[in-house]
């Protein structure tokens, strides 16, 4: 086994496990499948991507529903068969199960939310240090807004102190988390 070697002090909500792995304060070495606050992601994520269910049409993208899903990416699955995208936008029990596999990495060719939001935290607070200003779940909200990729390019250009345009007519992503954060805190 390789031991890690543990910087001195980690980034704020950080600490460092005995294998000197970072990870979130409240981490567990045995945690629960559910390592993100669902009720939290999923009020935070509705209000960025929909005004909390008002708007449930992107119409610059196929992004539907409650939570942006890409209905493009999903439309073809076999238990969306004769769903179409109106369908879709007006039922929000499918939505909820739609965004859930996305968050559990089930559906095909999209990465888990919960593991992007390990995977980039582990990746990138180590490299920002003090400038790491984000939770678990607004990792994962910002990789369900720019997708993997776009989550890690987003990260780069904070470590690199470089601007970072989400593609298209998408908002800067600190607007995004501002009202991420607005929708998750709204108990």
């Amino acid at each position: 086994m390789v031991v890690k070697e543990p910087h001195k002090d980690p980034p704020k909500g950080y600490k460092y496990t005995e294998n000197g792995d970072l990870v979130p304060i409240d981490w567990e070495e045995f945690h629960e499948e559910n390592g993100l606050d669902m009720e939290d992601l999923m009020r935070g994520v509705s209000q960025a991507e929909s005004a909390g269910g008002e708007l449930m049409m992107n119409p610059y993208s196929s992004a539907t529903g409650e939570y942006g899903q890409l209905y493009n990416e999903i439309k073809d699955l076999p238990f969306m068969q004769g769903v179409t995208r109106d369908q879709f936008a007006n039922n929000r029990d499918l939505q909820k199960k739609v965004f859930q596999m996305r968050v559990d990495g089930n559906l095909p060719n999209v990465p888990s939310l919960e593991k992007n939001a390990y995977d980039l935290t582990d990746e990138y607070a180590p490299q920002l240090g003090d400038a790491w200003n984000y939770t678990l779940d607004e990792v994962a909200a910002i990789s369900n807004y720019l997708g993997r990729q776009g989550a890690r390019n987003y990260f780069a250009s904070v470590r690199d102190n470089t601007e970072y345009k989400p593609a298209g007519v998408n908002k800067p992503v600190e607007e995004y988390l501002e009202i991420y954060r607005g929708g998750r805190d709204s108990r």
